[in-house]
C-alpha cells in the first residue's frame, strides 16, 4: 500500500486513491466486502487522519467563487441516496459539492475512534466505501467535489452553528412526518438482516404458532440470502461483531450550509422536504423587489422536468461528458450570474421577464435531448443497488422547485461567522437562489 503521507494535495481524488489502495476497489465488490478486515478499516481511518489533520487549511480546500454553476447538496448523504441526490441533478449543475461523509478520527474520543476500535465500524465503513466507489467516476471527472466539514478544524465554528440552529429550530425541529419520510427508517430495517439465524427462528415461532420446521428453514435461508445480496451489509451477523456505530448524515445544518454557499459561490439544493422548508425559512422576502422573480419561479413550477433514476454511475457520467443538457445548464449559469450579481433593481423586472420568456425555449430543447438520452438508455444494462432494473424506470418526471427571494437567503450571524472564522473580506452577503427536487409533485 502507498505511504499514508504521500497525498499532500488532500483533495477528493486522494480519498479515492487511498480507499482503492487499502480496500482493493479494483476487485469485484463481493471480494472487497469479504476482505474488509479490522486491520484495513483501522489503516483507512489512519489515512483519513493523515490527509485531514486538525491544522488543515480548510479554506484552501473549498472551491473559490467563480462562474461555475455549483450546487451544494443538503440532504440525506447515504450511498443508496446518491442514485437520487447526485445523479438526478447531475445534468442541471456544473459541479455538485458534498460534505465529506467520513468521520475524522482526529476529532473523536478514543472510546469511539475507528482507528482504535475498527471492529465497531464495519457496517459504517462498508457503506461509506461503497458510497465512495459509486462517486469515483464523478470525482475523477471533476463533476463532484467532496469538501471537509469546516467544524472538524474549527471547534468554535461548529459549536456556534449548533447554537444558532438550536435557537432557530426550538425543541421540536423534526416532525413525525419528516421521520416517516426519511431513508433512515429503511436503513435501520436493513440491519435486521444482520440478526443471527437463531433470532429469526425464535421470532418466526413466536409470530406464527405452528409454523413447520421446513418453513422456518426456508425463512432463515431467505434472510441469509437477503443479507448476502445486499452490498451494504457485512457477511457476519451481529452476534459475531462488536456493537456497531451508525450515522445518518444531512451534509450540514442550514447555518453551516449557507456559510459554505456564501464562501464557495454555490447554491443549496435538496430533495428532503423538511430541509426545503428550512431553506425557504431563511429567505429574505422584505426586499422591495421580493416579487420580481415570482413569474419565473412559477413558470418553473408549472413544468415537468426529467431526472435520471437508478442509472449506472458510469452512464450518468457519460451523459455529462457528452455535454447533454449543456444548453439548459448555460441558461441556469446565466441566471445564476445575474441574480448573484445583485442586479440593478430598476432592471430586475425586465431581466426576470426575459428569463421567463427564454425558459420556454430552453425547456423545449431539453425535452428533445431527454428523448435522445432515453434512446441511449436502451443500449445500457442499468444496475441499481437492489439489482437490474428496466430502462423505462430510469427516467422520472418531477418538480424543479426554484426559489429566488428578492433579498436572497441568509441567516442572522452567518456573515459574521464568515468574517470571524474565514478571515475573508470578499464573500457573498446572501445566497441568491435554491433548488428543490420533488418527484412527488407533478403536473
Amino acid at each position: 500500500h502507498r505511504d499514508l503521507h504521500s497525498f499532500p494535495t488532500r483533495r477528493s481524488s486522494d480519498l479515492i486513491a487511498g480507499a482503492a489502495d487499502i480496500f482493493n476497489l479494483n476487485k469485484p465488490w463481493d471480494t472487497v466486502k469479504s476482505g474488509m478486515s479490522d486491520a484495513r478499516i483501522s489503516k483507512f481511518y489512519q489515512f483519513i487522519a493523515g490527509i485531514w489533520p486538525t491544522d488543515t487549511d480548510y479554506l484552501g480546500l473549498l472551491p473559490k467563487p467563480d462562474s461555475t454553476l455549483r450546487a451544494l447538496y443538503l440532504g440525506e448523504n447515504d450511498p443508496e441516496m446518491m442514485l437520487q441526490n447526485v445523479f438526478r441533478f447531475s445534468l442541471y449543475a456544473d459541479e455538485i459539492i458534498l460534505v465529506n461523509p467520513f468521520d475524522n478520527p482526529n476529532v473523536m474520543a478514543e472510546k469511539y475512534n475507528p482507528i482504535v476500535h475498527p471492529g465497531e465500524w464495519r457496517v459504517q465503513t462498508l457503506r461509506l466505501v461503497y458510497h465512495l466507489r459509486i462517486l469515483a467516476p464523478w470525482i475523477a471527472a471533476g463533476l463532484v467535489t467532496l469538501i471537509p466539514d469546516p467544524g472538524d478544524f474549527d471547534r468554535k465554528l461548529r459549536e456556534k452553528t449548533w447554537d444558532m440552529a438550536q435557537k432557530r429550530l426550538g425543541p421540536n425541529p423534526v416532525s413525525k412526518e419528516d421521520v416517516e419520510a426519511s431513508f433512515g427508517r429503511q436503513k435501520a430495517s436493513d440491519l435486521f438482516y444482520l440478526s443471527p439465524p437463531e433470532y429469526f427462528v425464535r421470532m418466526a415461532k413466536e409470530a406464527i404458532p405452528g409454523i413447520s420446521e421446513k418453513e422456518v428453514s426456508e425463512l432463515v435461508g431467505y434472510m441469509e440470502k437477503r443479507r448476502a445480496e445486499n452490498p451494504l451489509l457485512p457477511n457476519d451477523t451481529l452476534d459475531k461483531m462488536p456493537g456497531q456505530m451508525t450515522a445518518l448524515r444531512m451534509g450540514a445544518n442550514l447555518e453551516m450550509g449557507l456559510f459554505l454557499c456564501q464562501t464557495m459561490g454555490a447554491f443549496p439544493y435538496t430533495n428532503v422536504r423538511f430541509r426545503w422548508k428550512e431553506i425557504l425559512g431563511a429567505a429574505d422576502q422584505l426586499d422591495s423587489g421580493a416579487q420580481v422573480w415570482t413569474p419565473l419561479t412559477n413558470a418553473f413550477s408549472n413544468l415537468d422536468f426529467k431526472f435520471l433514476n437508478n442509472v449506472d454511475s458510469n452512464f450518468a457520467v457519460a451523459m455529462r461528458k457528452e455535454g447533454r443538457l449543456e444548453g439548459f445548464r448555460a441558461y441556469m449559469r446565466k441566471l445564476w450570474g445575474t441574480v448573484d450579481g445583485e442586479p440593478d433593481p430598476a432592471k430586475s423586472e425586465s431581466l426576470a421577464r426575459d428569463f421567463k420568456d427564454e425558459l420556454a425555449g430552453e425547456y423545449a430543447k431539453a425535452q428533445g435531448e431527454w428523448s435522445e438520452i432515453d434512446k441511449d438508455l436502451m443500449k445500457w444494462a442499468i444496475p441499481a443497488i437492489g439489482g437490474t432494473i428496466h430502462a423505462a424506470s430510469a427516467i422520472l418526471a418531477g418538480h424543479y422547485g426554484l426559489a429566488i427571494p428578492g433579498g436572497g437567503f441568509g441567516l442572522n450571524g452567518v456573515n459574521e461567522l464568515i468574517q470571524a472564522h474565514m478571515k475573508r473580506s470578499a464573500f457573498r452577503k446572501k445566497t441568491p437562489l435554491s433548488v428543490f427536487i420533488d418527484l412527488d409533485k407533478k403536473k
